[in-house]
């Protein structure tokens, strides 16, 4: 595939003409096409009403098949959820008696409240310098345990996990992995298949870049033939076009997950966002990710900060944390100057997106700079 002008994608995003946005992990920027694919739902629904509905269904159909090309899944194996919360509470509902569950310290609440809120016996895994070696998750694997929980990238450290090792040790042990990839779908590789995951839950409004509504769910083909979620309705079942109130029969896929109706102008624009990244490719977009992260990390080194993120190429996301004696007062400094980042974990979490440059960085650490070297604890 032929290198992607970067400057050219960047241009696709005017709020980036107004701020320095370094934080793709708290919510992306969009695209232009992103936006009017949305739009266009709202300006054929005014100008025709609902004499759309047949061509939205197909648009949405051709959403899912592109999403499910980004995953490495078959289209019968996605569906569209809210956001992850809501993925996760329905993994957990549809695997309830299946067993306890092993996660990560580390992981943010739509990873772990899903399962304790459905009464499951949840143990969590403590990290080692930030990471979750499969040592680690393995010792932490007791006979009652049945169910693993993770993320592919830790939200508060940027540590990204081994999939395919995690996904081996899981088969070898007879255990159900389920993934968060919300920090990581857009920006980092995920192949379900290889990895060997069973359930995949993310939302799209981060590195995915469609903006707040879309989000998704994959199911392994294995599981769909029994699988019970613990919502239905009417486009749940086999034949939803017989309006039955009496069926009982469920469609063998993901999108019985899918109750009702959908919000058709997020899986529009989630549909453009995926054409925009494949177009773009993973590894592509995971390369100019790690070559501005090497910038950043230079430009950190000059000013002697350190991170607390793993740094070495096997875990590393798009996300560094920047050890930081105040993050939120640095935070709220860095906003006043159009620089948009996070305070989380030990410090300041910039998250570099393909859309960045290094002429962001330069502007992060000019900021940075500014603000002494009290701010930056070391």
């Amino acid at each position: 595939m032929k290198k992607p002008d970067w400057e050219a994608a960047r241009a696709l995003f005017p709020a980036l003409k107004k701020y320095t946005f370094v934080n793709a992990a708290g919510g992306a920027p969009i695209a232009r096409p992103v936006a009017e694919a949305g739009a266009q739902y709202y300006a054929e629904a005014l100008a025709h009403g609902d004499a759309y509905w047949e061509r939205w269904l197909a648009r949405l159909e051709a959403a899912r098949a592109g999403l499910a090309g980004l995953l490495g899944a078959s289209p019968k194996e996605v569906a569209f959820t809210l956001n992850t919360s809501h993925g996760m509470s329905l993994v957990a509902g549809a695997l309830k008696g299946r067993g306890a569950v092993l996660t990560m310290l580390d992981e943010f609440p739509s990873s772990t409240l899903a399962w304790l809120n459905a009464g499951y016996k949840v143990k969590f895994v403590k990290p080692e310098n930030n990471r979750y070696s499969l040592e680690n998750i393995e010792k932490n694997i007791t006979p009652g345990v049945k169910i693993l929980v993770t993320s592919y990238v830790q939200y508060r450290t940027g540590f990204r996990q081994d999939l395919e090792a995690v996904g081996r040790l899981c088969r070898r042990r007879g255990i159900i992995l389920v993934v968060n990839a919300t920090q990581a779908l857009g920006a980092m590789p995920v192949d379900v298949k290889k990895a060997g995951i069973d359930f995949m839950v993310f939302s799209c409004f981060k590195w995915t870049m469609a903006g707040y509504g879309a989000a998704g769910l994959y199911v392994s083909k294995k599981y769909l033939p029994g699988l019970k979620f613990p919502e239905a309705g009417w486009r749940s079942v086999a034949a939803p076009e017989k309006m039955d109130n009496k069926a009982r029969r469920m469609k063998k896929e993901a999108s019985a997950a899918e109750a009702g109706c959908l919000h058709f102008p997020s899986i529009f624009a989630l549909g453009a966002s995926v054409r925009l990244l494949s177009g773009l490719g993973i590894k592509n977009i995971q390369e100019r990710i790690f070559e501005l992260n090497d910038y950043l990390v230079e430009g950190l080194n000059k000013l002697g900060a350190a991170a607390a993120t793993p740094l070495d190429r096997g875990c590393r996301s798009g996300i560094t944390i920047i050890k930081a004696a105040n993050p939120a007062a640095a935070v709220k400094d860095l906003e006043r100057a159009g620089i948009m980042t996070a305070a989380r974990g030990a410090g300041i979490r910039i998250s570099l997106h393909f859309y960045n440059n290094r002429a962001d960085i330069d502007k992060l650490l000019a900021g940075l700079k500014k603000m002494g070297p009290g701010v930056l604890s070391l």
